[in-house]
């Protein structure tokens, strides 16, 4: 038989990781069209996304060490 659906079910955010910094980055910049971001903390390209568990198990981080770094958007 098929899985009952959960009402109340949370749909999954999607956080981004600097794997260069090592911060969880609020606003990544998109590069092109494909799934290619660049970190606005140290610049660099190397940037993870997926759930919130899934960057906690893959990286093996503790929720503590989960912390949102902020960069304030350059003004044009």
């Amino acid at each position: 038989m098929a899985e009952e659906v959960k009402q109340n079910a949370e749909v999954p955010t999607i956080v981004f990781f600097c794997r260069d910094c090592q911060h969880v980055i609020s606003n990544p910049q998109k590069i092109g069209v494909k799934y290619e971001y660049k970190c606005g903390v140290c610049k660099g390209t190397d940037v993870a996304f997926g759930t919130r568990k899934s960057i906690l198990d893959y990286f093996r981080l503790k929720e503590k060490d989960l912390i949102v770094k902020e960069v304030e958007p350059k003004a044009v």
